[in-house]
């Protein structure tokens, strides 16, 4: 008995250290407001590849829940996950657009709202919140700087965020402009032409 007891111990202990992360669990303790282990667990659900717990850890962060608020850190956070998130996508346009975490850029921010709005990306629900944090970008905006604003491309975009707004001076556009997709109704844009030495 005594050479079989620590055996049994050793293989629960071990057990319980590589059980599967479990998003229910993640989500019960976010619900009971035990919020810093809701975290450690949602990140042990995002090691798993899951797009929402990475959001929602980014959120956490965003909002100051559990952590301290760090927006550099909530974007971090959305980064691992707006390919495949739109959610995530939305919430770093709105970090573009306020100039949280990363120097702002409205112009940016427009043609992420943009794009998810264009492409229908994401649940009903985010095509609501990414059309309402368009109205509010619009409403920053003036026509000059929308029409320049759609003059970037997808790929520049994308550049754009992952650097976190911080490209090359050497950075070349790759890609057809925003304002040249067949996304737009007959009459929708004004024709006019683009700079061709920049991302806009």
């Amino acid at each position: 008995m005594r050479l079989q007891f620590p055996f049994i111990l050793a293989l629960c202990f071990s057990t319980h250290l590589h059980a599967k992360p479990d998003k229910d669990l993640a989500v019960r303790l976010m619900n009971s407001g035990k919020i810093k282990e809701s975290i450690e667990e949602f990140k042990k659900v995002s090691e798993e590849g899951d797009t929402i717990a990475m959001v929602t850890i980014g959120n956490f962060y965003y909002e100051g829940r559990g952590v301290s608020q760090n927006y550099v850190e909530a974007m971090n956070w959305y980064l691992r996950a707006y390919q495949a998130n739109a959610d995530a996508l939305c919430n770093i346009g709105v970090l573009f657009r306020d100039g949280k975490g990363v120097k702002q850029n409205l112009q940016i921010a427009y043609c992420i709202f943009i794009l998810i709005h264009m492409k229908g990306a994401g649940s009903a629900d985010t095509q609501i919140r990414n059309g309402s944090n368009l109205k509010k970008t619009i409403a920053l905006l003036t026509q000059d700087e929308m029409k320049s604003a759609l003059c970037i491309t997808e790929e520049y975009l994308e550049d754009y965020i992952k650097s976190r707004g911080n490209l090359p001076a050497d950075y070349s556009v790759k890609g057809q402009r925003f304002k040249d997709k067949n996304w737009w109704l007959p009459g929708e844009l004004p024709k006019y032409d683009c700079p061709c030495a920049t991302g806009k």
